[in-house]
């Protein structure tokens, strides 16, 4: 596989806010974090990163946003910025989402790629399956494939405890999974994070983050 399209596929943003299709409405956030990182890979080269967005969600279930961040990958690359939309539905107490997600970096030139996804939610169960579609390196669709599953569970004073499992699946390269816990109150959250199954990647990093959404 081509080192650019490797770069390509494991530097993409943050978790995409899922939108609601319960009311019509518009949002921004911002967030900081001490390492941003995305799919176990840190993105800011476990420094700081700042970053915000918007996003507006129709209440027949389309959504759109923005989101950028501050990145670090040791080259001319500051900022990352992603576009996506989708639609949502719920059938039979089960939400399902599909969507488009646009990953652009500023200053360095080939790492921009897309991705379609399709995430379905039960309760507190998330699972979501994103495949590439194509890459400024000339990577081709479903050239990699990342499946995860999160769970959401309620502690006792209003603490948040989420579980994620993820495995990145790569035709032309070493495939990889990350798991990671994460504990949120309020607007803040920590979460402790590792990577097994490529000798380059692996890492355990514990990350602190503040997040906040205003809705208008």
């Amino acid at each position: 596989m081509n080192k650019n399209l490797l770069i390509s596929l494991i530097v993409g943003g943050l978790a995409f806010p899922t939108a609601s299709s319960a009311a019509d409405d518009k949002s921004i956030n911002i967030g900081l974090t001490s390492d941003y990182l995305w799919r176990g890979v840190t993105q800011s080269d476990n420094k700081f990163s700042l970053s915000g967005g918007g996003d507006y969600n129709h209440n027949s279930g389309f959504y759109a946003g923005v989101w950028a961040a501050s990145v670090d990958f040791n080259d001319d690359t500051n900022f990352e910025y992603d576009f996506y939309t989708g639609f949502q539905k719920e059938i039979n107490s089960i939400n399902f989402d599909i969507g488009y997600i646009r990953y652009g970096y500023q200053g360095e030139d080939n790492l921009d790629f897309s991705e379609v996804y399709i995430k379905a939610n039960f309760k507190d169960l998330n699972f979501a399956v994103s495949t590439l579609v194509d890459s400024d390196t000339g990577g081709d669709f479903s050239d990699s494939t990342y499946i995860e599953v999160n769970y959401e569970y309620i502690l006792p004073y209003q603490i948040t405890m989420s579980v994620h499992g993820g495995y990145y699946d790569f035709k032309e390269a070493k495939n990889y999974q990350d798991f990671n816990l994460t504990f949120s109150y309020e607007d803040f959250s920590l979460m402790i994070s590792t990577l097994t199954g490529n000798e380059a990647l692996e890492d355990t990093v514990v990350t602190l983050s503040y997040s906040k959404v205003f809705n208008f």
